[in-house]
């Protein structure tokens, strides 16, 4: 079976054999693909290996019968994206997001659209973390993981602002007695409340999606680690060495 101009992006390579990849790709009606690109690593006449980009749509092309396709084709519709410093990181980590959660052959067009909008926007070599927190959401919400913050799970009613609650994945919201913000796992009904209705005008709230996002994103990823993570980590240590 031959599959022909479809779109889509890398998520993910690995070394396959001596001169070829496995590749995980995001594509717009296929969902997630994972295709070997025999030869990728392999110099041509002019000593130079094909190459695949992340962050860049392709024109994609591949054949095959069992769950693991052959790459024929992989061209890049623009300008390859290389991001940089902060910006790096952030792609390196949705990119590993994505490859970690994302079904075979489970589409989702218009997450596909978010992702690209998303990346079309570090283009600009701009981070932003709002837009980062709603990409998040989003998958989340498309692999049928989406917050239920806008109730108490156990009394079906609506949050109070004044109130603390803790988030327990495939539950919701609980009512908890904490009256500190700062223990961990814990928020405000009023942020959650923001939050809800996709108001993030105050610092508070992007920090409670942040917080709120980790645990849940953690959960679904069970015990498995992100790479993506432990680098920026590294590169933050690095950065207060040099100081």
């Amino acid at each position: 079976m031959k599959t022909d101009s479809e779109v889509g992006f890398v998520l993910h390579t690995r070394p396959y054999r001596e001169t070829s990849l496995l590749v995980d790709l995001f594509t717009k009606n296929y969902g997630r693909v994972r295709c070997v690109a025999k030869g990728y690593r392999k110099p041509n006449k002019k000593g130079v290996a094909r190459a695949l980009f992340p962050y860049t749509e392709h024109q994609l092309s591949w054949q095959g019968r069992g769950d693991l396709k052959t790459l024929t084709q992989a061209d890049a519709t623009h300008s390859p994206l290389f991001l940089q410093s902060e910006c790096l990181f952030t792609g390196l980590y949705v990119n590993e997001l994505f490859y970690r959660l994302l079904h075979e052959y489970d589409p989702h067009e218009h997450l596909y659209d978010q992702y690209q909008q998303y990346f079309a926007h570090m283009s600009s070599g701009q981070l932003s973390e709002l837009k980062l927190r709603q990409l998040e959401m989003s998958l989340l919400e498309e692999l049928g993981y989406g917050l239920a913050i806008d109730t108490e799970a156990e009394s079906g009613e609506s949050l109070d602002a004044d109130k603390f609650y803790k988030y327990i994945p495939e539950r919701g919201l609980v009512e908890c007695s904490s009256q500190s913000k700062a223990t961990p796992g814990v928020f405000r009904g009023s942020d959650l409340m923001a939050l809800s209705e996709s108001e993030f005008d105050h610092k508070s709230v992007i920090l409670t999606a942040k917080q709120l996002l980790r645990s849940v994103i953690d959960f679904y990823l069970d015990g498995r680690k992100l790479h993506s993570r432990e680098l920026y980590r590294q590169h933050l240590a690095n950065s207060v060495a040099q100081d």
